[in-house]
């Protein structure tokens, strides 16, 4: 989310925050997003069970980019092979 006073349900977990990166960890399959717009809007496809979540905050506007998701992805990915869930 780039700017989370644009989101009228946002819930921030510091007063501070601006903007905020959310990443599903996964397990059985995998999820796509639903809309970028919306606060964990993910779809859940075949068996999968979304097993944790990678939340960021950051204390400025549009705090992060594409290559921030691309490598919380891949982090989200090599957590839900290295765990037993």
């Amino acid at each position: 989310m780039p700017d989370v006073e644009q989101f009228p349900g946002h819930i921030a977990c510091d007063g501070d925050s601006k903007s905020e990166i959310v990443v599903p960890i996964v397990h059985g399959g995998m999820v796509c997003r639903e809309s970028s717009t919306a606060e964990q809007s993910w779809l859940a496809i075949n068996d999968t069970q979304v097993v944790a979540i990678i939340d960021i905050d950051c204390a400025v506007v549009d705090g992060f980019d594409a290559e921030d998701q691309h490598h919380l992805e891949a982090l989200a990915k090599l957590l839900t092979e290295a765990c037993d869930w």
